[in-house]
């Protein structure tokens, strides 16, 4: 079985962006998924992937970096 690559330093798709913008506003993993139609584990992946490729390791880490960035309005 192949194992699976960690995308660090790749750009992150709309979804992750979107995630991402609903962080930043301070929405809760259950919040988000209700917005956006999809399971709690498919936000937390979505989270999990946006930390990865920004290497960081917390949701506010990843609305700094992404701000410094210019990923982010």
């Amino acid at each position: 079985m192949r194992r699976r690559q960690r995308p660090v330093g790749k750009p992150l798709s709309a979804k992750e962006l979107e995630i991402l913008r609903w962080a930043r506003a301070g929405k809760t993993v259950w919040e988000i998924s209700v917005i956006r139609d999809i399971s709690q584990a498919t936000v937390k992946f979505h989270l999990s992937n946006i930390y990865c490729k920004l290497e960081v390791t917390n949701r506010a880490q990843a609305v700094g970096e992404a701000l410094n960035r210019g990923l982010l309005n």
